[in-house]
């Protein structure tokens, strides 16, 4: 009964020996011993030497080699692997495959074609690039000998590192590192045999996923590093991302020219002393600088109100009983019909006057604001029907911004396969993706403002600005005819106030324009004339008043109806 039950306990025990070693691939590494020489050129040539024992028919072996990494910072980088050949223990040949597996390099030994049963020993030989660390005061090879990816036992290991110097002992640091992934056993035995040269082996033997990393720190100079440029371009190739905002620039660039700039205008600048025909202030402003802003508006009332459409007043009040005082500016609408306005100086005289024939600037603050869209629109397609601009050029800057957004999530998504592609480390392994995202967002974002295209007409027109500015800059006093200086003045006036040269315009007729005009009151009570100082307090005020028509709720948001300056 006893002889039994023994035969039953050691039937069991083969089975569940014959269990482990399945579960180990069929096989047990016996010996694993690595030699490592370090190359002058920084670069580190390998040589692994596996003594296997095979339990049963197997074709050989898989050899998984960590490659890349992502350092602290997020970046990518690689060891560079470069396989020489693999031999078995007479020295023959042995085939291998080669392919990547993420952050791997995975290594078929073997032939499809053979089956190997009992002890063989594969001999592989491959060099590595960027494989040492480059610190302030020493340089250091950090290797794990055996990887941590072997699904069978590892009965002993050891590794042998050839320094490219007969280094003395003392000069040297070594350490060594068992177990898993992570884990900080010490404990295996170090040897300095002759200068320049360490060993390493192991006190025990290692379990599956375990396995021996091994440190050697030896005195800077040395070793010599890859260049800068080097080193750039190997950067680049392990964080491909990061070349996105390359592409997303020739892509920018691209479209610009063909679709963004502005065909040849006049070669040269003739001088404008006359306001263009059929159009007003704001229209040259947003002709200009392609956009609707706050001076265009401003310019806009200016020019109504020279017209005669309406009446600027500005009243001093006074605060904190009397110790000082604040200007208030007024509009008053006049009896002149409003029939032969465009639709966006029908917009802002309504908008003015929505609430009665005399209204204060400060009481349009938080209520003109829903204006303003409808003027911008109206003026964007003014420009476009009258042919100075090819498509609104606000529509094209959103279109363009919209664009921007989602090549920032293109880009930011193909950062992240690229990533899982090389096996990188998360969550800091996104650090290249977001940067790519954000530049090529950025360069949408500076692109945008030039990406509104003039037609010829609108070159032409833009051309009058300039020369106006021109007229501005060499207008002499003598030459201007007093009876003639107060129409010139005032009817220029708003487009001068829409290409910011006012203070310019103002101080050329200084002496010669020496009566207030008609549709503007006070701001110079008792005093003489001045047109600088009209000019002064005319710009004051409507700046101010400016500012109160584009506020606008904190709760409403922009909404489309703020001015970008």
């Amino acid at each position: 009964m006893i002889k039994r039950s023994l035969f039953f306990v050691l039937c069991a025990l083969a089975l569940l020996a014959g269990a482990a070693r399945a579960d180990m691939g069929g096989f047990v590494i016996q010996r694993f011993d690595v030699d490592l020489k370090v190359q002058s050129d920084a670069n580190l040539v390998v040589e692994e030497r596996i003594d296997v024992n095979f339990f049963e028919p197997r074709h050989g072996i898989y050899r998984t080699i960590p490659v890349r990494y992502t350092d602290a910072s997020g970046f990518a980088f690689s060891l560079g692997l470069r396989m020489e050949g693999v031999t078995d223990g007479d020295g023959r040949r042995v085939p291998i495959v080669v392919s990547d597996q993420g952050r791997y390099v995975k290594i078929r030994i073997g032939d499809a074609k053979w089956t190997v049963n009992g002890p063989v020993r594969y001999v592989l030989r491959y060099r590595v690039r960027d494989a040492l660390g480059r610190f302030s005061q020493h340089d250091e090879i950090y290797w794990n000998v055996t990887g941590n990816e072997w699904n069978t036992a590892i009965e002993r290991a050891s590794a042998t590192v050839h320094l490219p110097a007969a280094l003395p002992r003392d000069s040297l640091q070594a350490d060594a590192y068992m177990g898993r992934f992570g884990g900080r056993e010490q404990g295996a035995a170090i040897g300095y045999p002759e200068p320049g040269t360490v060993t390493f082996a192991s006190t025990r033997g290692f379990a599956p996923l375990e396995g021996l990393t091994i440190a050697v720190a030896w005195p800077r100079g040395h070793v010599r590093y890859p260049t800068a440029m080097q080193k750039a371009g190997r950067f680049f190739a392990d964080n491909l991302i990061l070349l996105a905002p390359l592409v997303v620039l020739g892509l920018l660039w691209t479209r610009y020219r063909r679709f963004g700039t502005d065909p040849p205008g006049p070669s040269s600048v003739m001088v404008r002393y006359e306001p263009p025909a059929g159009v007003t202030p704001g229209e040259i402003g947003t002709l200009v600088d392609e956009r609707v802003d706050l001076r265009d508006l401003t310019a806009t009332i200016v020019d109504l109100a020279v017209r005669g459409y309406l009446v600027i007043r500005i009243e001093s009040r006074d605060v904190f009983l009397g110790l000082t005082h604040r200007e208030e500016t007024i509009f008053e609408r006049t009896k002149k019909k409003a029939d032969d306005l465009l639709p966006h100086e029908v917009l802002v005289l309504t908008g003015i006057f929505e609430t009665g024939d005399t209204v204060k600037a400060a009481d349009l603050k938080q209520e003109f604001y829903t204006h303003i869209p409808g003027i911008k629109r109206a003026l964007s397609r003014r420009l476009v029907e009258k042919g100075f601009f090819s498509s609104d050029p606000g529509t094209v800057r959103s279109v363009t911004v919209g664009l921007g957004f989602a090549a920032a999530v293109a880009v930011f998504l193909l950062g992240l396969l690229w990533l899982r592609m090389r096996g990188g480390m998360l969550p800091n392994g996104i650090v290249p993706s977001l940067i790519a995202a954000a530049a090529s967002l950025a360069l949408f974002l500076i692109f945008a403002p030039a990406m509104p295209r003039r037609t010829a007409s609108g070159v032409r027109m833009r051309s009058w600005a300039r020369g106006f500015e021109e007229f501005v800059n060499r207008v002499e006093k003598e030459k201007l005819e007093r009876d003639q200086a107060q129409h010139v003045f005032e009817t220029l006036l708003p487009y001068a106030m829409a290409l910011g040269v006012a203070a310019k315009w103002a101080r050329s007729f200084e002496g010669i324009y020496e009566t207030s005009p008609a549709w503007f009151h006070g701001g110079m009570p008792g005093m003489v004339f001045s047109a600088t100082a009209f000019e002064h307090s005319l710009t004051s005020a409507m700046h101010s008043a400016g500012s109160s028509m584009a506020a606008s709720p904190r709760s409403s948001g922009s909404g489309g109806g703020g001015f970008s300056g």
